[in-house]
């Protein structure tokens, strides 16, 4: 049977290469979505709370104002005026932790 041509028609070779890749995609499609089904990657939704009320504003203590430099904290009082807030709306001024960036541009500018 060597040579021997099962079909000579186009319509029948096209007819069968088309049901083929549209059987492959629906199985495809069929495949996402069982895999979407059982997706352990899914995150769960969380159960809605109640609104919680909002922290009341930390109180500035004495100690903390006289162990800063005061002019350190005069100057940073008024960049914050400025920037339109009232002195009554500040709550505290404490350093933070020197950030990696800041450390190595100080040694590089020759600063300690």
């Amino acid at each position: 049977m060597e040579g021997h041509v099962v079909t000579t028609s186009p319509w029948l070779v096209m007819a069968i290469n088309m049901t083929v890749v549209f059987a492959v995609l629906i199985a495809l499609g069929v495949l996402m979505k069982v895999i979407h089904w059982i997706d352990p990657t899914k995150k769960k939704p969380e159960p809605v709370t109640a609104p919680v009320a909002a922290p009341a504003a930390p109180v500035v203590s004495e100690a903390t104002v006289s162990a800063n430099n005061e002019e350190v904290v005069a100057a940073i009082v008024g960049a914050i005026v400025s920037m339109g807030y009232s002195s009554e709306q500040i709550a505290s001024i404490r350093p933070t932790a020197t950030s990696r960036q800041w450390r190595l541009e100080g040694r590089l500018s020759g600063r300690n």
